[in-house]
């Protein structure tokens, strides 16, 4: 079984030096356009990247397949893009839900968001209508490369802000999501805040096995979409840049949440 995906919830639903170095300068060669982010939104640069990663976790029964499905580190080629800094709140989905006439998530008895919670992650949103936000908001889902790009930059890094767990730079293990940007330093290399924790995100792809995959799931296929980043009451290694869960599209919870990215 899988690191009991989200402790149990998707199973419900369910890289020389010289090299990397290379790889670091190409990514961060200026092309004129990191200065004309659109408002809210951080640049994040053309060039390859690693994804993936070659651990597999074999520690209990359980586990069995926490990161099998996101073998083999392996190398992926970007365009460049922008990404929202913060996760969607939940004043930035009203906004939509107004414009739109889209049903409010359904946890908002009243047809609002509770009070005092304007600038938490918007959650109780499945993939469809985070695709509507989207498209309204002249944006897209981003892709799981260009997600976990952005999450750990071009170095492979095991967490957005480096190598070493540290609660103290996300939200984790809490009862409920904060205010998005809450903590700082747990930036990714490119500053774009919450993608380890507080929710997790939906991005546009259907899960699928890489490239060179040695494992394979049921839920490959078209019926299931990658959810990324972890949610606010998960454990350390939901927290990974390279974990992969899935869902179905039609899936609403409170651990799922999303932000939005824009060709650059």
């Amino acid at each position: 079984m899988r690191f009991a995906k989200l402790a149990g919830f998707c199973s419900l639903l369910l890289w020389s030096a010289a090299s990397l170095s290379q790889v670091h300068a190409q990514n961060t060669a200026p092309d004129g356009l990191a200065g004309k982010a659109p408002e809210g939104m951080v640049y994040i640069p053309g060039g390859p990247f690693i994804m993936g990663t070659d651990e597999e976790d074999h520690n209990t029964d359980h586990t069995i397949r926490a990161y099998s499905d996101a073998n083999p580190r392996h190398n992926v080629n970007v365009a460049a893009f922008y990404m929202d800094k913060l996760e969607v709140t939940n004043v930035q989905y009203k906004q939509f839900c107004d414009a739109t006439h889209y049903p409010p998530p359904p946890h908002w008895l009243t047809g609002t968001y509770p009070d005092g919670e304007g600038n938490l992650p918007v959650y109780n949103v499945d993939w469809w209508e985070a695709s509507a936000y989207a498209a309204w908001a002249g944006k897209r889902l981003p892709t799981e490369a260009e997600w976990e790009k952005a999450a750990r930059g071009t170095d492979g890094r095991t967490y957005p802000w480096g190598e070493d767990w540290d609660n103290s730079r996300t939200v984790a293990d809490a009862k409920k999501p904060e205010p998005v940007g809450s903590h700082p330093t747990g930036a990714s290399p490119y500053g774009v805040l919450d993608m380890a924790g507080n929710v997790m995100e939906w991005v546009s792809d259907w899960y699928a096995a890489y490239p060179g995959a040695l494992h394979t799931f049921p839920e490959f296929g078209t019926t299931h979409k990658v959810v990324r980043g972890g949610g606010f009451n998960h454990g350390e290694a939901l927290y990974r840049t390279y974990y992969r869960c899935v869902a179905r599209p039609q899936t609403r919870s409170d651990w799922i949440g999303f932000r939005c990215a824009k060709s650059a």
